[in-house]
């Protein structure tokens, strides 16, 4: 007596097969963030995303560049105070690098903690009334003009960090509520516009020599002009900048280095 043939399993006709849509692939991430632990935090972080994939770590500039060109992730999550960038700002150096690359800049402080948005003096007593800094530019306003499509402060939810690393791989932007408000309002407008516009070529570099703490007199040397002629010229910055002194120039010219920044 012969044996029965077991019924094979059904198959799905061959366009309902052909119909069905593919996995959609994996954003590949590479994190760069001197801190170790913080590094591996984010990395376990954004590993547990299923449609998101670490492909690599970097903790120096150096790093990052030559694990982005071999690794070519979809988007970088830089931290900004990686290692390697004393004489140039990591981005400016990672994007001449790879210029086509996109960037989530991660400030390496929350705003709260922030030398330019809240300076030492506002955390004596009675400063924790005051409103943040409206005037300054921090590190991530920085970023955007050195061509982060994207920014998130430490203190911000693991959601907020996917959804920025998602948006960025799309093609878009995503900037914090402060740096949206600074690209709004007086943040990279002021510093690239009307200010620049008004100091002239001399007057910026004098500006620049204030900001760096130096005398009239080295200032004097620095250019080989008259300390008179410096005098002049720091009184028409003074002028236009609607400022006091010298150490009320000092201290916004080194707050707002965009001022400094070509149109």
């Amino acid at each position: 007596m012969s044996k029965a043939r077991p019924t094979p399993p059904k198959r799905r006709p061959r366009a309902a097969r052909l119909a069905t849509p593919p996995p959609a692939p994996r954003v590949r991430v590479l994190v760069a963030d001197s801190q170790a632990i913080d590094r591996g935090g984010l990395v376990g972080l954004i590993d547990d995303e299923r449609d998101l994939e670490v492909v690599g770590e970097a903790a120096t500039v150096e790093e990052t560049i030559r694990q982005c060109t071999a690794l070519k992730p979809d988007v970088l999550v830089l931290a900004l105070n990686l290692d390697g960038q004393d004489s140039k700002p990591a981005l400016g150096s990672i994007h001449a690098a790879l210029p086509d690359l996109k960037v989530l800049a991660l400030s390496e402080r929350s705003a709260q903690h922030c030398l330019v948005l809240n300076p030492p003096a506002r955390r004596a007593r009675g400063a924790e009334k005051l409103p943040a800094c409206a005037v300054g530019t921090d590190c991530l306003t920085l970023a955007v003009t050195q061509g982060a499509m994207a920014t998130l402060r430490r203190t911000a939810d693991p959601e907020e960090l996917f959804r920025a690393i998602r948006a960025v791989a799309e093609g878009g932007a995503s900037y914090d509520a402060l740096t949206a408000a600074s690209l709004r309002t007086s943040g990279i407008g002021k510093a690239r516009g009307s200010d620049q516009r008004q100091l002239t070529g001399r007057e910026l570099e004098v500006a620049s020599l204030i900001a760096d703490g130096r005398s009239n007199k080295e200032i004097s040397t620095s250019l080989e002009i008259s300390e008179a002629t410096v005098k002049k010229h720091v009184g028409s910055i003074l002028v236009k900048l609607g400022l006091e002194d010298r150490l009320q120039a000092g201290l916004y010219l080194a707050r707002n280095p965009l001022v400094f920044r070509p149109s």
